[in-house]
């Protein structure tokens, strides 16, 4: 069983403080949020009782452990099981790119650096997710494709837990963040992670952290699917 899941929170854009605020009284230092808009119909938002449709999303790498007790929170103290407050759903994490990519992470959680048990490599697909720092896209998709990686996908986060990258680094992180979403076969995965780790890693201007998650499936890549029968 893995021993580390991305815990993703869909929450309505005012409660973003609240929740922020839970998180980091359960030790959770580093999370990711973006802006993002539900889809429901006007119907749907009067039935359930709100206003509009302005969401947030947020992301935290958390250990097994500390997951269940931040499900359970969201429930008990956020009441995100009353309709029309939010959802929360846990993934298993494939891999994390090396001890640098680890503390950032997961700062301030009972962790040992390489606890993190790889997955069974029988899956086909992996969502490689890089998190850099703004504007250095650019690297980081450099350094994916020279281990043959085709596109990927930014969405623009702002993230917390810059005061310990500081500390770690030695050096001022700012805020605004890039997430690079990048699907990949399965045996491409560990190639295309230790590049972005030698040339956009926490050592380059990137400041870049990356991990992944399993895929069972993938449609309509086929700069992925190409070369399959």
């Amino acid at each position: 069983m893995n021993d580390v899941k991305l815990l993703l929170n869909i929450i309505q854009r005012d409660y973003g403080k609240a929740y922020m605020d839970f998180y980091k009284k359960h030790g959770i230092q580093t999370v990711f949020s973006c802006l993002c808009v539900g889809t429901a119909g006007k119907s749907m938002l009067d039935y359930l009782g709100i206003d509009n449709s302005d969401k947030m999303m947020l992301l935290s790498v958390v250990s097994r452990d500390n997951c269940r007790k931040l499900m359970r929170g969201l429930v008990t103290e956020m009441g995100i099981d009353v309709p029309g407050s939010g959802i929360a759903a846990a993934l298993p994490v494939a891999s994390v790119g090396g001890a640098s990519s680890m503390k950032y992470l997961t700062d301030g959680q009972d962790i040992i650096i390489g606890e993190v048990k790889e997955m069974c490599e029988t899956l086909a697909y992996a969502l490689i997710v890089v998190i850099a720092e703004k504007g250095y896209t650019d690297m980081v998709m450099d350094a994916a494709r020279s281990a043959g990686a085709g596109g990927g996908t930014v969405v623009h986060a702002k993230g917390t837990g810059t005061e310990f990258t500081s500390r770690f680094l030695g050096v001022s992180i700012a805020a605004e963040k890039e997430l690079i979403y990048i699907v990949s076969k399965n045996k491409d995965k560990n190639a295309i992670m230790k590049a972005i780790m030698e040339k956009a890693g926490m050592s380059s201007e990137a400041h870049a952290a990356v991990f992944s998650l399993p895929v069972e499936d993938v449609a309509g890549l086929r700069s992925v699917m190409d070369g399959e029968n």
